[in-house]
């Protein structure tokens, strides 16, 4: 007969907010611990746990850990404890089951689930930047916000290299004024929401924006798309981790996931570590990225 928990329960909600408690907890680059605790009260309920670093799990918790709550957790807290001494990047794309982000005329709203929709969101809260290319700001119009999850909003980069666009997109519209826009340093700009960087062979470096971003002290960063932006920072071996969430539609034709240019032998390509959970009808693939 299994051994009843004298542990109490907790809610989806508050196991959430143990997630962003967890990201309020300093990590030094000189501190060598990789053992982290993690408490938060609520409803004068003192709910902690102890987070091991190196083996990416969670040690002791003085609360039950369900299947959803384990599941929030092994998501999660890899990425807000991940050991890198430099920017942390994670990028996400959803696709349909023939490997299309979105039809040929870029529409690509309805693809993924409500479930990973709010995933999107939470991968918002616990980062300190958002970057997206200019693309995909004129194509879906977002906010990048974390309104459907508690959490704060991170700054938000647009990687716009002509300052093509204008101030009535909705990402621009944010009463927190943190959106900010990476242009050619050729540009002449007054717009004090504004990075300069060097275009080289029509487009940015992913070096410089990630010396960029490590001047800022950001330390989590969420390449949120679009697909073209991942693609270039993942060729670049810059990309520590993506979730990919596969979605039970097929297209037929449309525009790619990954937009790689360099040919590889099947001989030369490596297999990533991954773990697969269920989100609603759709499927995540939480991929590291970590090269031989």
């Amino acid at each position: 007969m299994k051994k009843k928990s004298n542990k109490p329960s907790i809610t989806k909600k508050n196991a959430w907010s143990l997630v962003l408690a967890a990201k309020k907890v300093k990590i030094s680059q000189n501190d060598d611990s990789t053992i982290f605790l993690v408490s938060k009260t609520i409803n004068d309920v003192i709910y902690k746990f102890e987070y091991n670093q190196e083996k990416k799990k969670v040690l002791k918790n003085n609360f039950i850990l369900d299947s959803y709550i384990s599941q929030l957790f092994n998501i999660f807290l890899p990425i807000i404890f991940n050991a890198k001494h430099n920017p942390y990047l994670i990028g996400h794309l959803a696709q349909t089951l023939d490997g299309y982000i979105a039809t040929e005329s870029g529409e690509s709203k309805y693809i993924s689930s409500q479930d990973n929709i709010k995933h999107i969101h939470m991968l918002r809260a616990i980062s300190d930047v958002i970057i997206v290319g200019a693309n995909t700001v004129r194509l879906d119009n977002p906010k990048l916000t974390t309104r459907l999850v508690e959490g704060e909003s991170p700054m938000r980069v647009i990687l716009d290299k002509i300052n093509s666009l204008k101030s009535n997109y909705n990402v621009f519209k944010n009463k927190d004024n943190n959106t900010f826009k990476i242009i050619d340093e050729k540009i002449k700009s007054k717009n004090s929401n504004i990075f300069q960087l060097p275009v080289i062979n029509n487009t940015f470096q992913e070096q410089d924006i990630m010396t960029l971003i490590n001047k800022l002290n950001k330390r989590i960063v969420f390449i949120e798309g679009g697909g073209t932006t991942i693609s270039r920072f993942y060729e670049s071996g810059k990309l520590d981790r993506l979730h990919l969430c596969i979605c039970p539609i097929i297209l037929g034709k449309g525009r790619s996931s990954f937009l790689t240019k360099k040919e590889s032998k099947l001989e030369n390509i490596f297999e990533h570590s991954i773990i697969h959970y269920k989100m609603g009808e759709d499927v995540l693939c939480d991929i590291e990225l970590t090269r031989p």
